[in-house]
């Protein structure tokens, strides 16, 4: 019996791990078809079994994200209550600051509680401050620069927390803006190519349409001559060609824009993993919400899921002998 036990254990945990390691933000992009090499003339069994690999990946990642969602809603309810502690405001408080029908009043006795709370001062102190010409407000900042002074000698190892924690972060935020700017710039040099590719479209669709008008109106439909429907049969092979030439020059440059796109996001791992590990730091230092270390990630691959749907944009498919 405590073998069989051990055995189901055995059996669960391998589960489980392994449940745990396709949900990855990794395992997603594999399980994404590759991209394809050709294209125009692909069969459309091929183009409809890779749109729905896309779709079965997209539908499986929407669950992991959603999930992910409704933990990050609660928590920030959770964070709502910690706040209104932290600000000297009660739970009822918040309700009712929060309320439609909330007065200017009521406003303002919250605003007053909080002010009060956090910087020892009351609102009409500081409406009476907004009210100073300049030269008192100076008069008056400095004072009040004093106190503080003074109460942070009374309680230098407080004060010295306090300095910590500003230092850091400030190191934070200067370590999250150097990686979002590496991010973006990134992402930027993905997002030209993809508007380079539209410029390009653009000029190859307007000389394809003005090919293509003339051999349209060779076309027959109902009844038709023998004369006419060779010519119509004739016309329709030109369209086909003219359509697959339009293709062959513009379908590699939109697979080469998503092989980039999908080498960008691999290498961006670590740093949408470390932006949220920043994130995450600073929600600690102060009130905010944990966001799952994987959550970027996760976005990410999504959008690439976005992206690697348009790598048949350009089908034309087999000619109808």
């Amino acid at each position: 019996m405590k073998t069989t036990q051990f055995g189901l254990l055995l059996v669960f945990i391998l589960f489980v791990q392994t449940t745990v390691a396709q949900s990855t933000p990794e395992a997603f992009l594999t399980q994404l078809p590759p991209i394809p090499n050709s294209v125009c003339r692909a069969d459309s069994s091929v183009v409809n079994h890779f749109t729905s690999q896309i779709y079965k990946v997209k539908s499986a990642l929407q669950q992991v994200t959603d999930r992910i969602n409704t933990e990050l809603q609660a928590n920030e309810e959770k964070l709502k209550d910690k706040v209104a502690q932290q600000s000297g405001l009660n739970k009822a408080d918040m309700e009712q600051l929060h309320q439609e029908d909330a007065n200017e009043e009521q406003a303002s006795k919250m605003a007053d509680k909080i002010i009060g709370k956090q910087y020892n001062l009351s609102l009409q102190e500081l409406q009476k401050v907004g009210e100073m010409s300049d030269a008192d407000q100076e008069k008056w900042a400095q004072n009040y620069a004093a106190k503080a002074t003074q109460q942070a000698m009374q309680n230098p190892q407080a004060t010295l927390k306090k300095q910590g924690k500003s230092s850091r972060l400030f190191e934070l935020a200067k370590e999250q803006k150097a990686i979002g700017e590496r991010i973006t710039d990134k992402m930027s040099r993905i997002d030209k190519l993809f508007k380079n590719i539209e410029l390009q479209d653009t000029i190859e669709t307007r000389k394809l349409n003005e090919k293509l008008r003339p051999l349209e109106k060779q076309l027959c439909s109902g009844i038709c001559s023998p004369a006419e429907i060779a010519r119509s049969r004739a016309a329709e092979k030109q369209i086909y060609s003219l359509k697959l030439q339009y293709c062959e020059k513009m379908s590699p440059l939109q697979i080469d824009a998503i092989s980039q796109y999908l080498t960008t996001v691999k290498t961006l791992f670590p740093d949408y993993r470390r932006l949220t590990e920043i994130q995450n730091e600073i929600a600690k230092l102060q009130p905010g919400v944990v966001i799952p270390d994987d959550l970027s990630c996760y976005k990410a691959v999504e959008e690439y899921a976005n992206v690697l749907s348009s790598a048949y944009n350009y089908w034309v498919g087999k000619f109808d002998q």
